[in-house]
């Protein structure tokens, strides 16, 4: 049977118009994945940890600006960026500035700037970016007043310092090879996925449904996209085409905002890595601040745009 006579037996079918539309949401995120994704490849081929390391001593809030620029622009998943903040902090860097670069590094990387760029534009990746960097100085400025009245709670002695490339004599263009093709196939799955289940959305999920939960004309729309960031949220870039078809269908502007930024904060995954790395009190102080930030993000978005 031909390509085309298969074809036909999808025609005006819920799964043919899935399929059309998972092959849309690709096409319009391809050139920011691949963008995003020689940036990010990049910097772990060439950015070793003692550059971030040099980078931390700068103190005051040049540091705390320093380290949340640092943050956007790291190719760390928050995974290994929670480690590798409890391993700077044990290794004699101040926590202020490095506790920015922690909380700011989940919200945004040059592969979600590049994929968020591609599908909506740059007044969202310029709202994803400038939150990104404000949670990372909201994240400074909360530990310089912990280290003020509480500086035991940096005590990371029981982690191990996480070192530098293993591999630094492989020359660069085969260590930035080998980061993209292992970069692009954990990201692709998630994207794979992500593009199936917003297709299966924008098919079957009725455009009332949301516009009522998540729509700019209701005030608890921004709380809403908040919230349905904690449990929706798996990968950066399997939620843009998720975010994209909801927007599609009457989300508004502030409330996808809200679930990007609570999405990645507030993973398990994530808050088990800082529950491990650094404890319960600054775990359920991320948390909280997380959820308020985006919520704050969100205002402010959904009243300029």
């Amino acid at each position: 049977m031909a390509v085309a006579d298969f074809w036909t037996l999808f025609q005006d079918t819920h799964t043919g118009r899935i399929l059309l539309e998972m092959k849309t949401l690709f096409v319009s995120l391809l050139p920011g994945l691949v963008s995003g994704l020689l940036a990010s490849s990049f910097l772990v081929a060439r950015w070793p940890l003692s550059t971030l390391k040099q980078g931390a001593i700068f103190q005051g809030p040049w540091g705390i600006l320093f380290m949340s620029l640092a943050g956007i622009v790291s190719p760390f998943c928050s995974y290994l960026a929670i480690p590798i903040a409890a391993a700077l902090i044990q290794g004699g860097v101040p926590p202020v500035p490095v506790f920015a670069f922690l909380f700011a590094s989940p919200l945004m990387n040059p592969t979600l700037f590049g994929m968020t760029l591609s599908v909506f534009g740059w007044p969202m990746a310029l709202a994803r970016t400038v939150a990104a960097v404000g949670f990372g100085m909201l994240g400074g400025g909360v530990a310089a007043w912990y280290q003020r009245n509480n500086p035991a709670v940096f005590d990371f002695s029981g982690i191990a310092v996480i070192p530098d490339h293993p591999d630094e004599d492989v020359p660069f263009i085969h260590r930035w090879r080998r980061s993209f093709f292992h970069m692009g196939g954990f990201v692709l799955k998630y994207v794979l996925l992500g593009i199936g289940i917003a297709a299966v959305i924008k098919e079957l999920l009725p455009m009332e449904w949301v516009e009522r939960v998540v729509g700019r004309q209701y005030g608890y729309g921004i709380l809403a996209g908040s919230l349905l960031g904690i449990p929706l949220y798996a990968c950066g870039g399997g939620t843009i085409p998720f975010i994209q078809v909801m927007m599609n269908l009457g989300m508004s502007p502030g409330a996808a905002l809200a679930f990007f930024l609570s999405g990645p904060a507030t993973k398990v995954q994530t808050l088990a890595a800082m529950q491990l790395a650094m404890g319960t009190r600054i775990t359920v102080v991320y948390f909280l601040l997380s959820i308020a930030w985006s919520l704050l993000a969100g205002w402010i978005y959904q009243w300029w745009a």
